[in-house]
């Protein structure tokens, strides 16, 4: 459990009144008041690594003080809590994540482990745990609640049940219960996910949601879960439905999401933000670079007719009151002294960071790391495929012509995807797509040891030639292929064992790039700005394939899979109806 509870309160209350020298004092800095929404001129003072006084009467004198800093024409504000977000997606460790996203001003994010765990299970989350400690800011662990995330419809790596969380969630510096996507499990009252929740409710911990186009009754019935949150809310309707039923609006904002600006246009029609909050969720390394982590989500919001100062509290203040995190996200006597300090609010151009009271980033770069384990080592071992040749990426047929079940995207860069059936011929004995446009192979293929595969076909995925595989394949991570033909999905195949998991691309029967990522298939070892070189050449391999849709295409292939997206899914156990929980045959 999380306790950032005040262990010296006789000295901080004692620093307040100026008994005691405070360590450090703002003076004449203007403040963000995330009570009265106002920027207001003051004196901040710390003792240790709690705020013990604000003074709004700056002509009084100053208390005695260690350290005097001048914030004249300065902007001070609380250090940004993200809602939401998983450490593995941004291709880094958790140490890097940290060096990567501090400068910024992110010193606390609730990190849903969900994809480490589904491949390594409680050596994932013991990983996570253990490489966060030290570290200068917090990154508190919610226990992934879908482990598999649909079960009975894919293998991963581990299968949770309600005794898992009966020991993690009593871990130091476990916040809660990671989204639960399974919610069709949830409205069915499955016994699964029922225990897991009656478990965590028992130990009076926070339920984080996951509820794509969930409405009406079936909303009711999600959230008599006691779930609080959904960060998969995209229409406007959608939105202010859930806002009037008491959920909190997770806003995300992450790699190829364009929602956004129909969040904002819904929360003007509500007319309140007091139960909004931001998720950076699955943002790459290159995007957090690039856009920035959560200082970047407020120039958006900001730029899409957010408030700008509402824009400010939904990146510190609002998080914690939804994750039930007390004395965090405010400057308050009493509150953690996690601190922003800016030149320019609109640009949110942050000068210094300050965690804890001291400062740990300044102008733009980290003052002090601490030194941190993340090597993995237990978690270099995660692709186990049996022999899979040419053959094995065919298919075959009898017949002149098949009709296909067809997994085809609503657009080159939508999520949600379609069942379209679509007749091809047969060559050889073989199903020939190269006559239908935007078409190609698909393989799901599973690497924990199990036998289990499917081939289908996709449309409008992007490429339109040569193959891209990945070992991140949400949620299951399994490996997934999409591929013209079988010489260059087993040379994919090959590739990926080689490196232990990644990306790579291939054309012409040629590796033209490759991103290892050996920890779990999910996280490169290496330095932020290699990570961020590969990733940047596999996007340049895709849009070499055809794939010029989208600013991030490298994120395409990982959504294949992911079986609490709607409408249709690949698992290596079949091709999924994903709200009737159903298997459809390839053939039609």
């Amino acid at each position: 459990m999380i306790n950032l509870k005040c262990d010296c309160i006789e000295e901080l209350i004692n620093a307040s009144q100026g008994y005691v020298d405070n360590n450090t004092v703002f003076k004449n800095i203007k403040i963000l008041n995330v009570f009265t929404k106002e920027w207001a001129l003051a004196h901040v003072y710390i003792y240790k690594k709690w705020i013990s006084h604000v003074e709004y009467d700056v002509d009084k004198p100053l208390m005695k003080c260690k350290n005097i800093i001048d914030g004249n024409n300065l902007f001070l504000c609380p250090s940004f809590v993200d809602a939401h977000t998983h450490i593995e997606s941004s291709l880094l460790t958790p140490a890097n994540y940290a060096k990567l996203v501090i400068p910024h001003g992110t010193l606390t994010i609730l990190e849903d482990a969900h994809e480490v765990a589904n491949v390594a299970g409680e050596k994932g989350l013991g990983y996570m745990l253990s490489s966060a400690k030290d570290l200068p800011m917090r990154q508190l662990l919610t226990v992934p609640s879908c482990v598999p995330s649909v079960p009975n419809y894919e293998n991963s790596g581990a299968n949770f049940d309600y005794r898992i969380y009966e020991k993690f969630l009593d871990e130091e510096n476990v916040i809660g219960l990671g989204e639960v996507m399974d919610y069709e499990g949830v409205i069915n009252n499955d016994e699964r996910i029922g225990k897991i929740l009656e478990t965590t409710r028992r130990k009076n911990c926070y339920i984080q949601g996951h509820a794509p186009l969930v409405t009406g009754n079936r909303l009711s019935a999600y959230l008599c879960a006691n779930i609080k949150s959904d960060h998969e809310a995209r229409q406007v309707e959608e939105v202010v439905e859930k806002y009037r039923q008491g959920m909190w609006i997770d806003i995300r904002d992450a790699n190829t999401n364009h929602n956004m600006p129909k969040i904002i246009q819904a929360l003007k029609k509500i007319g309140n933000y007091e139960r909004v909050s931001f998720s950076s969720d699955d943002r790459r390394s290159d995007v957090i670079q690039k856009k920035g982590h959560l200082d970047g989500i407020i120039r958006h919001a900001y730029s899409c007719g957010m408030p700008l100062t509402e824009a400010y509290i939904s990146a510190s203040y609002r998080p914690c009151l939804e994750a039930n995190i007390n004395n965090l996200g405010a400057i308050a006597p009493g509150y953690v002294a996690d601190l922003n300090v800016l030149d320019d609010i609109e640009s949110v151009n942050i000068k210094s960071v300050y965690f804890e009271g001291q400062c740990v980033s300044k102008d733009g770069k980290l003052v002090s790391m601490l030194s941190v384990d993340s090597s993995g080592n237990d978690l270099r071992d995660t692709i186990h495929v049996s022999v899979f040749d040419e053959e094995k990426f065919k298919i075959f047929s009898k017949k002149k012509k098949e009709i296909i079940n067809v997994v085809e995207f609503e657009s080159y860069s939508s999520s949600i995807t379609n069942l379209k059936q679509i007749e091809f011929p047969i060559q050889n004995k073989q199903v020939d797509i190269s006559s239908q446009k935007d078409c190609m192979y698909v393989a799901v293929i599973n690497r924990y040891k199990k036998e289990t595969y499917t081939i289908g076909v996709v449309k409008n995925f992007g490429i339109n030639h040569g193959a891209i595989a990945s070992t991140v394949g949400h949620d299951s991570h399994n490996i997934t292929i999409v591929y013209d033909n079988p010489a260059n999905a087993v040379l994919a195949l090959q590739q990926l064992i080689r490196q232990k998991g990644g990306f790579c691309a291939i054309e012409d029967g040629n590796v033209i790039a490759t991103l290892e990522l050996p920890i779990a298939g999910l996280m490169s070892d290496k330095p932020i700005n290699i990570v961020i070189d590969k990733i940047t050449k596999m996007n340049e391999a895709n849009v070499q394939l055809g794939n010029t849709y989208i600013d991030n295409p490298i994120s395409r292939i990982t959504i294949l899979s992911l079986l609490v997206c709607p409408y249709v899914k690949i698992s290596d156990k079949g091709i999924v109806l994903t709200e009737e929980k159903a298997y459809v045959s390839l053939f039609n």
